[in-house]
């Protein structure tokens, strides 16, 4: 399990493709808002569905969605220890990539794809919220600035990383 985590605009969509595409394994989306949009309960029950799953690209998992949930009052959220659970679940089987860029860096690249779905003013924020949560993930995080990185020498080096 490969779970790809970051902010809007650091290349996720992108690089779980080509990860996909490299290793011939399946991309899910892991966290939307979608997904929260539902009880604290049914939220975990997806979530544990979802850590049951192997040979995948994750794009987004619980860390988005405590990032998101904490910004978005209105979104099911988990709990530490349902975070605790899950991540017991995906120990040992689950490798946590955190993809990440300088704010202004992100903020111009949400301009320039004209996403509707976050704003920009919010970014640091988010950015903050993320530093928090991939912090405290309960699993090892390899990091990539993507300032520095291309998605494409980012997809190669995780798929080196895992064979």
């Amino acid at each position: 399990m490969l779970i790809l985590e970051g902010l809007d605009g650091c290349f996720k969509t992108t690089v779980a493709g080509l990860v996909s595409k490299k290793l011939g394994i399946e991309v899910v989306k892991g966290s939307t808002f979608e997904h929260a949009q539902c009880t604290n309960e049914e939220l975990f029950e997806k979530f544990k569905e979802l850590a049951k799953l192997e040979n995948v690209v994750l794009d987004r998992f619980i860390y988005s969605n405590q990032v998101y949930a904490t910004l978005y009052q209105d979104f099911a959220i988990l709990t530490k220890e349902q975070r605790k659970v899950i991540e017991s679940t995906i120990h040992g089987k689950a490798k946590l990539f955190y993809l990440h860029a300088d704010d202004e860096v992100v903020q111009d690249r949400i301009t320039a794809r004209g996403d509707e779905y976050v704003d920009v003013s919010m970014v640091p924020r988010i950015s903050k919220e993320y530093t928090k949560s991939i912090s405290e993930a309960g699993i090892p995080v390899i990091s990539y600035d993507t300032n520095e990185w291309s998605s494409e020498e980012i997809a190669e080096d995780i798929v080196k990383l895992v064979r």
